[in-house]
């Protein structure tokens, strides 16, 4: 199944979603020059995952060589001869990505699984939990699983390491829309970086992007 789901954030700014549903050969037969690239890849799940992502941004952009792609100190991917900003998130069954003319972007996808409870408090400020705690019990699984996705998709598009995602990651109102967009901050010592949330949450699981 190629293109699941495709959204145009704004004029300079489109996402799109792959329900990976081909084995490995399928994608590998599309992008045979990422083959080696991926060789260092083991495990055939995670393989598959990788270069479907791939596949998906090749399909938003066909006229840029996706072998071209680098890699920042902070492991942030960019194209060596293009000034495109992009984004690629992947999890089991799906992978996704995001492409801007104009700055930078981030993306996460991600499936909505019980286990997210478990790590909630290292990633959310006290008072995101306390908000989110309030809430029915399977409100707060997805509430959870956004704030995740939301902060995932802050820290691709930042250009720092060392970001604590519970104090300086910060998601100023959580809601119970199933779609949306919410307002955001990068926090630093010396500034605050206001963002912006683009988001859905669907059956089971939610994706979200972060751009300025």
């Amino acid at each position: 199944m190629p293109l699941f789901y495709q959204q145009n954030i704004n004029a300079t700014t489109k996402m799109a979603i792959w329900a990976i549903e081909e084995p490995l050969s399928f994608f590998e037969s599309k992008l045979p020059n990422l083959i080696v690239v991926s060789n260092n890849i083991m495990h055939p799940v995670k393989k598959t995952q990788h270069i479907a992502a791939r596949l998906l941004l090749h399909e938003l952009l066909p006229d840029i060589a996706i072998n071209s792609i680098e890699y920042a100190t902070n492991g942030k991917p960019y194209f060596v001869n293009a000034n495109i900003h992009f984004s690629i998130s992947h999890c089991n069954g799906y992978a996704a990505c995001v492409i801007s003319e104009e700055g930078p972007v981030g993306i996460d996808i991600e499936l909505i699984h019980e286990r997210i409870k478990k790590v909630a408090p290292k990633f959310l400020h006290s008072s995101e939990l306390e908000k989110i705690n309030t809430l029915h019990e399977d409100l707060q699984l997805k509430e959870m699983s956004f704030a995740w996705a939301a902060k995932e998709a802050m820290y691709k598009m930042n250009e720092k390491l060392g970001i604590d995602f519970s104090e300086q990651l910060r998601i100023e109102s959580l809601t119970n829309d199933t779609k949306g967009i919410l307002q955001a901050s990068i926090l630093s010592e010396a500034s605050a970086l206001e963002v912006q949330i683009h988001y859905e949450l669907r059956e089971n699981f939610v994706w979200a992007v972060s751009l300025i």
